[in-house]
């Protein structure tokens, strides 16, 4: 083998190798932004999880102060149901935002029919049940609502 046989396989192997190394290369960028959208994925997962749990607290707040009559609200009523309203402001700095209903047109991604009552406008909410939520325009909740037949 002389000396020009032995530069021409050298550099097919280069080629070989280099282009062993590009696809290595994209093939690893790729892995990166899949395993970012994954743990993105797992991390908004997580989140909605939590925010459901810590929706029926404030549901729970909001059934308790809707049952305490108003002369009976003493500081110590109004001391707890600060904690419902710092509850709020939590979900309101985490894009959480509550979906209204009461007028509008049932709209099936945003609401769940618990009940068909009869009335003048047929589609339209008349009543909120209990309270849907949406976050970055994803649902987290749908808000339960009575319609008209």
């Amino acid at each position: 083998m002389d000396k020009k046989d032995k530069l021409v396989e050298c550099e097919k192997k280069k080629e070989e190798y280099l282009n062993g190394w590009k696809r290595s290369k994209a093939d690893f960028e790729n892995y990166k932004k899949d395993e970012l959208e994954r743990v993105n994925s797992l991390i908004e997962y997580s989140q909605r999880v939590l925010l459901l749990e810590l929706l029926n607290i404030v549901d729970d707040f909001e059934v308790a102060e809707n049952q305490i009559p108003e002369e009976e609200k003493n500081e110590y009523i109004k001391g707890l149901l600060q904690i419902k309203s710092r509850l709020d402001e939590f979900l309101s700095k985490f894009g959480v935002e509550v979906i209204s209903a009461v007028g509008k047109n049932f709209d099936p991604n945003f609401h769940e029919a618990v009940e068909m009552v009869d009335g003048e406008k047929s589609g339209v909410v008349v009543e909120e049940v209990s309270k849907g939520y949406i976050k970055s325009g994803k649902l987290i909740r749908p808000t339960k609502v009575k319609v008209i037949k």
